[in-house]
């Protein structure tokens, strides 16, 4: 019951976020109303602060249970005072947070919305067919993303996605995915030119100078531009198919180790780990025989910044920042 309710006051303050102060105004307002008609009720008819602010609460509320009524004129103005501020100003209250409640639904579903909420996100750039056949499995994953693409509506109705539709080559438009605030922005569009210019548009940008780009594109002619202008990593479309069927053809049962490793339903998988202080400054061998005997697990390569190196000699040492790729227990 508790997850349930950090949940809902989660995606509450998402929703609201943008529109904090006039809630925060309207709700200030509200509080004032309820404190000076329950000061004067409780003066005027003679009762404890607490029993007054108590029938102020019901009666803004129209809940009204006649327990504490007025007994004189006075009292009876100030209740009719507080029927005409007190509910108008509630109503008010009430309808602000349905307005943007239904705002929010309707943007976050035709994209006219901005990502100015969500922190450490993802943000893809087009929507691909490489990018449909992925999307639900970032958000399995529960990655907040930040979908920016020239589609009617959202493909998916998940709270983590918010769309934002546009041409991902306007600036002005991938300004509104909240870029300097994402771990990662993917770009993947049918058109290879427009993967290009959103590319050229993003890096070039001082305030998106340490973002990670990945580009996923069709022709492999594109992939040398990329690379020149700083995009970190760019995987062309059926590369990879393709190398993995030249594997199968050599090693029977490549593309079965390939579909496994990759799957999420399966319990080995691909994982990324710190290293730990036993083994910082040791050998990678001494790395192999620590992670098998200690975790069972198959380190396969290290991350150092932004390099990925594949079984290394045995004159490599590991430093306290490196990463270690390995095959493990999800």
């Amino acid at each position: 019951m508790f997850n349930v309710l950090l949940n809902f006051f989660h995606k509450f303050n998402i929703i609201t976020s943008k529109h904090k102060s006039d809630i925060l105004r309207i709700l200030f307002i509200l509080v004032i109303i309820l404190l000076t008609f329950a000061y004067l009720f409780s003066y005027y008819e003679k009762i404890s602060f607490f029993k007054s602010f108590y029938w102020a609460v019901t009666t803004a509320t129209t809940v009204g249970y006649g327990d504490i009524t007025p007994t004189n004129n006075t009292g009876r103005v100030i209740a009719m005072g507080l029927m005409i501020a007190g509910i108008g100003t509630l109503g008010l209250f009430l309808a602000t947070i349905s307005s943007i409640m239904f705002d929010f639904k309707i943007g976050r579903i035709f994209g006219t919305m901005e990502s100015h909420f969500f922190k450490n996100h993802v943000v893809i750039l087009g929507y691909s067919d490489l990018i449909k056949t992925s999307l639900d499995g970032i958000l399995k994953e529960g990655e907040n993303v930040t979908l920016v693409a020239e589609i009617e509506k959202a493909p998916t109705d998940n709270t983590n996605l918010v769309f934002i539709k546009g041409n991902i080559t306007d600036e002005n438009i991938i300004k509104k995915a909240n870029l300097k605030s994402a771990k990662i922005c993917v770009i993947s569009d049918e058109d290879d030119s427009k993967s290009l210019i959103a590319g050229v548009a993003v890096r070039a940008d001082a305030d998106y100078k340490e973002l990670y780009i990945i580009a996923l594109i069709h022709k492999k002619e594109i992939a040398k531009a990329l690379k020149e202008i700083g995009v970190n990593e760019v995987f062309a479309s059926g590369s990879f198919s393709s190398k993995v069927l030249a594997k199968s053809i050599k090693f029977r049962g490549a593309s079965k180790f390939f579909d496994q490793l990759l799957d999420e339903n399966f319990k080995e998988g691909l994982l990324e780990r710190t290293i730990p202080k036993d083994i910082a400054g040791k050998g990678f061998y001494e790395a192999i025989k620590y992670f098998k005997e200690k975790k069972g697990e198959i380190i396969v390569g290290i991350k150092r910044e932004n390099n990925i190196i594949i079984n290394p000699d045995s004159a490599f040492s590991l430093k306290i920042d490196d990463k270690i790729i390995l095959i493990g227990k999800k």
